[in-house]
C-alpha cells in the first residue's frame, strides 16, 4: 500500500480509491478510537466512516480535500472564517448527550461531562465537498468542554511560528472563541499539563506551553 500520510504517532496508507488504513507505529490497539468514531457518526457528527479495525490498524473512509491547515496556508485571509468553523465543530461536539460510559474520563474533571476530542486543531479537520470532517480521535476522553477548547488554544499558541503566522493564529483563535460555546480560560491549566505530557514537544514548545498554563 502507498504511504500517503505520516503523523507523530501513526502512518496512513491508501487502501484503494475510497479507503485508508491508519496504523499506530507503537502497535497500540485502535478499537476504542473506532468505537468512538462510530458512536459519533451514529449521532450525525461529521467523521469518516469506519470499515474495519484489527489491532493497531484502522480502516476508514478516504476523505478528499485539503486539511484546514493546508487551506489556511493557501488563503490566510480566511483565518477568521476557519476559526469560526472550528469553534462550531467544538460546540456541536459538546452539545451531544453522553458521553458513552466506556470512554475514559479526564482526571479531576468535575461537573457534566461531554465527549472531548483533545486534539482538535486544523490538521485534524478535512475540508471535503460535503463540509468539514474531524479525524484522529485517539485522544478522546470524557470531561469538561472548557478543557477541549483550551487544548486547541494551547496546541496552536504553543507552536514556534514566525510573526505573521502568530498574528493569523491569534485572529483564528479569537473567532473560534466567539462560536465554540465554552470559556477556555477555566480549562487552561489542565490543558497545559496534558500538553506538557506529550513526549514529542520540543524544548521551545514546552516553554511556550508552560507560560500559557501559568
Amino acid at each position: 500500500m502507498e504511504l500517503i500520510g505520516r503523523g507523530r504517532e501513526a502512518d496512513v496508507y491508501a487502501d484503494g480509491a475510497d479507503r485508508v488504513l491508519r496504523r499506530f507505529r507503537d502497535g497500540r490497539p485502535a478499537e476504542q478510537e473506532a468505537r468512538t468514531i462510530r458512536w459519533l457518526g451514529e449521532r450525525g457528527y461529521p467523521v469518516p466512516a469506519v470499515h474495519a479495525v484489527d489491532g493497531a490498524d484502522l480502516v476508514m473512509e478516504r476523505l478528499h480535500g485539503p486539511t484546514m491547515t493546508e487551506a489556511l496556508r493557501r488563503r490566510p485571509w480566511r483565518g477568521a472564517a476557519y476559526g469560526a468553523m472550528l469553534g462550531r465543530l467544538h460546540r456541536r461536539l459538546h452539545a451531544l448527550a453522553g458521553p458513552p460510559d466506556w470512554l475514559p474520563r479526564l482526571p479531576d474533571s468535575e461537573g457534566a461531562a461531554r465527549l472531548l476530542h483533545l486534539d482538535l486543531h486544523p490538521d485534524n479537520v478535512m475540508l471535503t465537498s460535503d463540509g468539514p470532517r474531524v479525524v484522529d480521535w485517539a485522544n478522546a476522553r470524557a470531561g469538561a468542554p472548557e478543557v477541549d477548547v483550551a487544548m486547541t488554544y494551547v496546541i496552536l499558541r504553543g507552536i514556534v511560528l514566525p510573526p505573521h503566522e502568530r498574528l493569523m493564529i491569534r485572529g483564528f483563535l479569537w473567532s473560534m472563541a466567539r462560536t465554540c460555546g465554552a470559556d477556555r480560560r477555566t480549562g487552561m491549566r489542565a490543558a497545559a499539563m496534558r500538553r506538557l505530557a506529550d513526549p514529542n514537544l520540543t524544548g521551545a514548545e514546552a516553554d511556550l506551553v508552560r507560560r500559557l498554563g501559568a
